[in-house]
């Protein structure tokens, strides 16, 4: 993909946004990003899945988006598979800022109750066509294989405290609840930060119903120790059964974040230990 393709799809179905300036940005595990203009931004799928995921954010984001108290990438146009380009895509306003795996920790902890409260705003009960997610929102037990397997190759960790924390989170009470909106895949590279500020979450991709205490988790990967409780206060109504699951959630996620610090992605790996480290000393604080 590149800007020769961009411009051919934005001729063919959007002329009047084609003599916009097209550049190339980060791109993502399942799209390629493009900035078209200041203030606008293309993502095309790069995988048959990121496809799928397309579809979901093309459908849902302009319904959820009135409610959310942050900003979201809430698609603009529509991009329809055609003979240039055979997947989904879309146009969304461009959020401007930088995202939360770049920024100091100390503005990372700015964003502890700004979160909760867009996380309570996404929270809500899903209708019965939402999509469904077999990585996000379910029951941890269906990941217990691969958690261990990927628990061995880390050597710098807890390893007794972590296997702990996950026993406790297969074991509790599954979300019996109707399943709610979650983001799926809340982490530090997803939330944008603006003058020190929280201003947007992205990617939504992996945009689903289920138990949020997937998404939960995401502030054990994002927010300091000493400020988590704060989180939870503001967000309100976790019972001990979901802090339970959304500590198995971090240390899944951490375990996750820190193997892809060592082969994809440098910044991904202090994310990760940082879940895992805030996850023991949240159970234990004399740790």
């Amino acid at each position: 993909m590149d800007v020769a393709l961009v411009t051919q799809l934005l001729r063919s179905q959007y002329p009047d946004l084609a003599d916009l300036s097209i550049r190339e940005s980060t791109s993502g595990f399942d799209n390629t990003i493009w900035r078209l203009g200041d203030d606008l931004v293309i993502r095309l799928p790069r995988r048959a899945i990121g496809a799928r995921l397309m579809e979901h954010e093309l459908r849902w984001l302009p319904e959820l988006a009135p409610r959310m108290t942050l900003e979201i990438p809430t698609p603009l146009r529509a991009g329809q598979p055609s003979k240039e380009f055979s997947w989904p895509w879309s146009i969304s306003k461009w959020i401007d800022g930088s995202p939360g795996n770049v920024v100091p920790s100390s503005t990372l902890s700015t964003a502890t109750k700004p979160l909760a409260a867009f996380l309570r705003s996404l929270h809500v009960a899903a209708p019965a066509a939402a999509p469904s997610n077999e990585f996000r929102g379910v029951a941890l037990g269906r990941y217990e294989t691969s958690f261990l397997t990927r628990i061995g190759p880390i050597d710098d960790i807890d390893a007794e405290a972590v296997l702990r924390i996950w026993r406790a989170a297969v074991d509790a009470p599954p979300w019996s609840l109707e399943p709610l909106w979650i983001h799926g895949d809340l982490h530090p590279a997803n939330i944008i930060f603006r003058g020190g500020v929280v201003v947007g979450v992205i990617d939504f991709g992996d945009l689903c119903a289920g138990d949020p205490a997937t998404d939960l988790a995401g502030a054990f990967l994002s927010l300091s120790l000493g400020t988590l409780e704060e989180f939870f206060d503001e967000y309100g109504d976790v019972d001990d059964a979901t802090k339970q699951r959304t500590l198995g959630w971090a240390v899944h996620f951490g375990l996750m974040f820190m193997l892809l610090g060592k082969s994809d992605e440098p910044s991904y790996g202090p994310i990760g230990r940082r879940a895992i480290e805030n996850a023991i000393n949240f159970v234990d604080p004399s740790h």
